[in-house]
């Protein structure tokens, strides 16, 4: 089953709103793009629509956190990461204060919206907030595993969330999650991308090459057992949909003290534009076919089996 990632935030939150009455939901007029709207109907005393009004919802809910309650603030991760970049700074992060941001229609991924509602920069920014905790789920387990995280961790948490439906994957939701059977050579990838990840996996596959997908879920802090795998792997390689710049590679060498032997990314100089997600992909090289053949050359796997 397809889902969007910020609805199954939202269905997850409608849950968990019926056993505490300090939850609230925050939306800038788009609850109708990622089932906001559910909780609405379901709970409206505890739904504030706080229009398109991005800097202001962030310092009401920061007030509100401030009185006790768990505001989350729902919008475009593009509106967050950027029009509200300093409320979360000085009102958030600087004070700790323990507000959950969802940031939808994340990623380079934005279908007719185009350019203005792409964001490919906001790990980047949230990753370098001080006592900010990041996920980025791949699916729906991914994303009530993450919530239940957010719920349960007095910090101030970003959540982020594709515009494209994401399935079901394999594997157990976690903070790291293998989503194939292991082995030393690996595709590292996030969010939506680790979706990517398993289309080049397949179709490395096709080629006689085996890699494994490791999916990380939980962006800050970095699981600590990643350090592990990576060590221990013979080839290692990145795909995010985000820029290089504060993305998965700039986090995982901080935590490994290693380069992959290729990445995989938004190209820094891309401004965005509107088209489906296939045709935006391969604009910019990251399609599963592009990919593969990259990975076959940097991997060296016509002299190293």
């Amino acid at each position: 089953m397809t889902v969007r990632l910020a609805a199954a935030c939202v269905r997850k939150l409608i849950a968990a709103a019926a056993c505490d009455p300090k939850l609230w939901v925050l939306d800038g007029d788009l609850a109708d793009s990622y089932a906001g709207t559910e909780f609405a109907e379901q709970w409206p005393e505890r739904f504030v629509m706080a229009g398109i009004a991005e800097q202001n919802m962030v310092s009401m809910a920061a007030g509100m956190a401030a009185c006790g309650l768990k505001p989350w603030v729902f919008s475009f991760a593009a509106f967050l990461a950027y029009r509200a970049a300093d409320q979360i700074r000085v009102s958030l992060a600087q004070t700790r204060m323990p507000v959950a941001l969802v940031g939808s229609h994340a990623g380079g991924c934005g279908g007719r919206n185009g350019k203005t509602h792409q964001c490919v920069g906001d790990l980047a920014l949230f990753g370098a907030l001080p006592g900010m905790h990041v996920w980025t789920p791949c699916d729906a387990a991914d994303t009530a595993f993450a919530t239940e995280a957010i719920l349960r961790t007095a910090r101030p948490s970003y959540l982020r969330a594709p515009r494209e439906g994401c399935p079901d994957l394999p594997g157990a939701p976690g903070s790291l999650r293998w989503l194939s059977e292991p082995s030393s050579n690996i595709i590292v990838a996030n969010g939506l991308a680790a979706h990517w990840a398993l289309e080049v996996r397949d179709e490395l596959a096709r080629r006689g090459v085996a890699v494994s997908v490791l999916h990380v879920a939980q962006f800050v802090p970095i699981p600590s057992a990643l350090a592990a795998v990576i060590a221990e792997a013979r080839r290692w390689f990145v795909i995010e949909d985000h820029v290089r710049h504060g993305g998965l590679t700039d986090i995982l060498a901080q935590a490994t003290h290693q380069l992959p032997h290729a990445w995989f990314g938004w190209p820094a100089a891309w401004t965005g534009g509107s088209g489906d997600a296939c045709g935006l992909r391969a604009l910019c090289g990251l399609d599963a076919t592009t990919i593969a053949n990259s990975i076959m050359r940097a991997g060296h796997w016509d002299h190293v089996r």
